[in-house]
């Protein structure tokens, strides 16, 4: 698949990639769009450490197209974001508290995984939130950044 790839350089290459096996609690997402932040610019520039060879993006929205084993949130033909906030550690007193934003070992969609900027996407169900019917996908795109890092199910 084509994904925007952060390079040695701190330039971003259109470039193909493939994308490992779906894990337990994922879902896959052909995207059909992600927003630039001014994240992934600090991300590209290397402003938070080298970051050469990760997908961009973290305003994303797409369409599920395949769950992985565990996953009831999501299914096929659902669209769902693709947000800064991927994962929590589970098992810290901010993710036992219901404060995963918090946690000090979180992972983030185009930082420290795989974000959106491609035409796939894997990311973890249970932080994926589903796009209401109606709502365009380029203009939910953007509260995947500004809001859904602060809404919990």
């Amino acid at each position: 698949m084509k994904a925007a790839v952060v390079t040695q350089d701190h330039q971003v290459d259109v470039t193909e990639k493939t994308l490992r096996p779906l894990r337990h609690g994922e879902a896959l997402l052909k995207m059909e769009c992600c927003g630039v932040c001014h994240t992934d610019l600090h991300v590209k520039n290397g402003d938070f450490g080298d970051k050469t060879g990760v997908i961009l993006g973290h305003e994303g929205i797409g369409v599920v197209a395949e769950v992985g084993p565990g996953v009831t949130s999501l299914k096929p033909g659902d669209r769902a974001s693709v947000a800064w906030f991927y994962e929590g550690c589970g098992h810290c007193e901010y993710c036992n508290t219901g404060n995963e934003t918090l946690c000090r070992n979180v992972k983030n969609a185009g930082y420290t995984v795989d974000g959106g900027m491609a035409e796939e996407c894997i990311v973890v169900a249970d932080y994926a939130v589903k796009v209401p019917e109606g709502l365009d996908s380029a203009a939910a795109s953007s509260i995947t950044c500004a809001a859904l890092p602060r809404i919990k199910r």
